[in-house]
């Protein structure tokens, strides 16, 4: 039975999809990572998974816009089997230690993530462009492979930065302290 997600391996949707499946008692499940909403949602249209786990909504940044478009565009009628709420924790990374934090330029993650940690990143590195990329975890991966300039900082989850072997900035950056997000799973009406 497969699993797709948002997200990539190292992803909070990749957590949520685990937590999902156990709480649904799903056996032989094989996790696929598929980036972004419309990829889960389309693989769920063409049988290529059962089950996709999408990021619904944060407490603190509001509805994930992409996964409601994702909904929209549907040519089928989805049902949600269940839904949790995951805390979420931020952390920053830079590529390594000789980079040194004055050199950043930009700073790179989801665009929820980048709402998410707004208040501190305006206090702590106010004068970084921000760029969206379609996952977390992707940006930290994107960070490591050069696919991102090395004066770029990235926000992920700690286990994705160190997963990459970037070097950790900062922790718990989330503005909201008890930073929740709803997750669902789908699955064809």
């Amino acid at each position: 039975m497969k699993i797709g997600y948002q997200g990539i391996i190292g992803s909070n949707s990749e957590e949520a999809a685990h937590i999902l499946a156990n709480k649904l008692k799903l056996e032989n499940v094989e996790y696929i990572p598929l980036i972004t909403s419309k990829n889960v949602i389309k693989s769920l249209e063409n049988g290529e998974i059962e089950y996709g786990v999408c990021a619904t909504r944060n407490y603190y940044a509001g509805e994930v816009e992409e996964t409601k478009k994702a909904i929209e565009e549907s040519k089928i009628k989805l049902k949600i089997l269940d839904k949790i709420d995951v805390p979420i924790h931020h952390s920053i990374f830079k590529k390594n230690n000789k980079i040194k934090n004055e050199d950043l330029t930009q700073i790179a993650s989801h665009v929820q993530a980048l709402l998410q940690t707004k208040e501190f990143r305006k206090k702590n590195l106010p004068n970084l462009k921000e760029l969206e990329v379609e996952d977390t975890a992707l940006a930290a991966k994107y960070l490591a492979e050069g696919e991102l300039p090395e004066t770029t900082a990235i926000v992920s989850r700690k286990n994705a930065g160190e997963m990459y072997n970037l070097e950790l900035m900062y922790e718990n950056i989330e503005d909201l302290k008890n930073n929740l997000t709803e997750f669902a799973i789908y699955v064809k009406a």
